[in-house]
């Protein structure tokens, strides 16, 4: 641009912005103050303007009001009081421009709302913002934004957002594996925030050891430990009172007395509810503004015939059978027929819905996840079926060697804003590739559509090996496998500057992970060469139950790094 910086000019309600000052109440939030800073460092980068931030007792000609403070008006206090789970107004009335919520959160993400929607200002990851070039940029005279999202709880378990709160709060993700993103260390749940039984009943935890539900030395037990979970945390709004891990075929309490209630509500989830209900009961009135959240899980997905959650219990749904290389609403995907079936009967009988969703491999971190195409349908499909709280699992142990900015990024929009339209969605993963990756990006975009379509054709879950879903097993199978190399050489070839190359390089790795996975033919150097770009970007882990091997033999194939793994620990625990 003309001055060197990526917007020329900034008009807040028809006034130069150099005209303003920036107000923030009195003793403000640090996620408020954040906020406030992150506004004035984006116009310092954007335009080179310095604005002045002071509290309610300083005065300006013009200013940006942010929070709740002795400016508010009617129309402010009005506006205030419409929003819900974490809404935010925009608000021009005068001299001032009011960005406020119906808490800190809400008026934070109305100010990071206000750069994004007026001032193309893009919060790509942790380490990428970037700012749009304009000529001009105005947020016009009487402005009146009012937004209020449908979900109450959002919360994305990647790992930039895990790891970088601020950056999570940009994105209005308000929660992250259960901590909340808008006050440090503080969490939205007391103590444990899924499967709890085992600690609640002080046994360890064992997937698919479930305590007796009807036994009241156990009812007893877990009710202590509720009060006293609660009590060491009184800023929590949610406990979790959730059965342990369960493989497949898990079956819970299997006694006289808990067998005879399933089988009456024709479901595992008959003695659960019962004990998570009675539960509920018991603290409703010392905690009235305490939820009780419990999963439906494996063998507890079904709804019981006649017992209905209390109004004080959260129903977490969990896509765990899912096929997600498939909408879950498409007709014509038998392996999603079942939770279609029960996300249905949950939304008749639950006040309150959550979903546990499922974004990544998890046995394959670095093997590509072609599940792009279907977050909207699935985002949207929770949404139309009453959910108001969504967890979106996925790598959350690590920084991503595929797609964990791009996909962490859509997700965040979706969970804001699922009734955005499809063309939007796409509208902004396209947005998202030309400014991370540079010129080479509709490589990269026809490496997703394809990938994608090639997925479709069979099944994809949570924890499958590539070549369940990219088979590698023709020859039209193998010249596929070539022509997606050769888009990411393109890619890369195109990219134009280095940090546009090293996150080219960086999502690449999905591809040389893939092609030394299912056929290594003693590609001892090209082996090493992956290795070496793992360790390059920090790469911790290569699923979820190993984290990298250390490797010197690098005749060691990424198809036996779990195996190696393994086989190092136990070595390991033998000496």
């Amino acid at each position: 641009m003309e001055n060197g910086f990526p917007i020329k000019k900034v008009l807040i309600c028809g006034k130069d912005i150099s005209e303003y000052a920036v107000v923030c109440p009195k003793g403000a939030s640090p996620f408020l103050t954040e906020a406030a800073e992150t506004f004035v460092r984006i116009i310092r980068e954007a335009i080179r303007q310095e604005l002045r931030v002071m509290d309610e007792d300083g005065a300006a000609a013009y200013e940006i009001v942010i929070g709740t403070t002795n400016r508010d008006t009617e129309l402010v206090r009005q506006s205030r009081a419409s929003l819900k789970n974490d809404g935010y107004a925009i608000l021009g009335e005068g001299s001032r421009l009011f960005i406020t919520g119906g808490n800190d959160r809400g008026a934070g993400y109305g100010v990071y709302s206000l750069l994004e929607d007026y001032m193309g200002v893009r919060f790509y990851a942790s380490d990428c913002t970037v700012i749009h070039e304009a000529q001009t940029v105005e947020v016009p005279e009487g402005i009146r934004v009012l937004y209020s999202p449908v979900l109450e709880y959002r919360d994305l378990n990647w790992y930039d957002y895990i790891k970088n709160h601020d950056f999570a709060s940009r994105n209005k993700v308000n929660c992250t594996g259960g901590k909340r993103t808008d006050v440090p260390d503080t969490s939205l749940y007391a103590e444990g925030f899924v499967h709890t039984l085992s600690a609640l009943t002080e046994e360890p935890h064992v997937p698919d050891v479930q305590p007796c539900l009807t036994d009241e030395a156990v009812y007893r037990k877990v009710l202590g430990n509720v009060r006293k979970w609660l009590a060491k945390n009184p800023g929590a709004a949610i406990i979790s009172v959730s059965q342990n891990d369960s493989y497949p075929e898990g079956l819970g309490c299997q006694c006289e007395k808990c067998r005879a209630i399933d089988e009456a509500e024709g479901s595992p989830m008959g003695s659960l509810l019962t004990f998570v209900n009675r539960i509920a009961g018991e603290i409703r009135a010392e905690y009235p503004d305490v939820q009780v959240d419990t999963l439906a899980y494996r063998y507890t997905r079904k709804t019981p015939k006649t017992i209905v959650p209390a109004d004080n219990v959260i129903i977490r749904l969990c896509s765990v059978e899912c096929s997600f290389a498939h909408r879950m609403d498409d007709a014509d995907c038998e392996e999603n027929a079942a939770f279609r079936q029960t996300i249905e009967d949950w939304a008749k009988v639950s006040e309150k819905l959550y979903i546990w969703d499922y974004t990544t491999d998890f046995a394959h971190y670095l093997a590509p996840y072609p599940n792009l195409h279907i977050l909207w349908d699935n985002v949207r499909f929770f949404k139309e079926h009453n959910v108001v709280g969504v967890h979106e699992q996925g790598n959350y142990q690590a920084v991503s060697g595929e797609f964990g900015e791009l996909r962490g990024y859509l997700l965040a929009k979706l969970l804001w804003n699922p009734d955005m339209t499809k063309e939007r969605y796409f509208e902004l993963m396209d947005e998202f590739l030309q400014d991370y990756y540079g010129e080479g990006w509709r490589y990269i975009r026809e490496y997703i559509d394809r990938t994608a379509q090639k997925a479709a054709k069979s099944h994809m879950h949570l924890d499958d090996r590539p070549e369940r879903y990219l088979p590698l097993e023709s020859d039209e199978d193998r010249d596929f496998a070539r022509e997606m190399t050769g888009l990411w050489e393109k890619a890369l070839e195109a990219a134009g500057t280095e940090e546009y190359r090293n996150h080219v390089r960086k999502s690449k790795i999905q591809d040389e992970y893939y092609n030394l996975y299912m056929d290594f033919d003693g590609q001892v150097e090209r082996n090493r060469a992956l290795y070496q770009s793992l360790k390059e970007f920090g790469i911790a882990y290569h699923c979820e139950s190993w984290n990298l091997p250390e490797l010197e033999d690098f005749s060691v194939e990424p198809k036996i790094w779990s195996k190696y793994c393994r086989e190092q620990a136990e070595a390991k625990d033998q000496n």
